[in-house]
């Protein structure tokens, strides 16, 4: 009868360091990504217990079967954990990476996160907004600034659009010839310097448009 009770104790040692054992050695997520997600949400952030939300997350995101909706929002919550835990730098640069590998990130919650969180993610964006306008291509612009220059000036082809009857050159020139007309046919005579009669002759006006 000892020896039974024995032999049923040694069993139920054995039976309970196995147990300790696969449990020590288990994964440490064992549920689907989301209610994985949540539970480090609630039991290490929500908790301000940081450093260990950072561990659990970047395990959580070693996993291959997260999805990419599920994996950003574990990014966005490692990235508040470090800014939380003392690190902002790391929260910022984690940030900036999301917002480069999605630039439609909105960014986290207001009414989820605090507001150290939030100044993190203004910096991040910030910062990746001016790196954007600083790389920017001008090709265009100077493409367009060169095919404006060859242009000519709107008065150049107005001017040479005109018909040739409303161009003032032209009645410029008619005025001289016919005055170089008149002079010559006045010339011929000499009466002793009296100013020549009116012989009817037609006077031309010009009109310049």
């Amino acid at each position: 009868m000892y020896r039974t009770r024995r032999i049923t104790s040694c069993l139920l040692i054995v039976t309970l360091f196995a147990s300790t054992v696969m449990t020590s050695f288990a994964p440490a997520f064992a549920g689907t990504p989301s209610d994985d997600l949540k539970q480090i949400e609630y039991k290490y952030y929500f908790r301000g217990k940081y450093q260990q939300a950072i561990e659990s997350l970047q395990t959580y995101l070693a996993r291959v079967d997260v999805p990419e909706a599920e994996a950003m929002r574990a990014r966005e919550v490692l990235a508040a954990s470090y800014v939380l835990g003392g690190a902002p730098a790391m929260g910022k640069q984690m940030f900036a990476e999301m917002i480069a590998k999605k630039p439609s990130y909105p960014g986290p919650d207001p009414n989820v996160f605090k507001m150290e969180v939030m100044d993190a993610y203004a910096q991040a964006r910030s910062e990746y907004a001016a790196l954007a306008l600083k790389n920017a291509p001008t090709s265009k612009g100077n493409d367009r600034d060169k095919g404006a220059a060859a242009l000519p000036p709107d008065a150049t082809v107005a001017e040479a659009g005109k018909p040739i009857y409303k161009k003032w050159w032209f009645y410029a020139g008619a005025a001289a010839l016919l005055a170089g007309v008149g002079v010559a046919l006045g010339g011929g005579g000499d009466d002793g310097g009296a100013p020549p009669a009116d012989t009817g002759g037609v006077t031309v006006g010009v009109i310049v448009h």
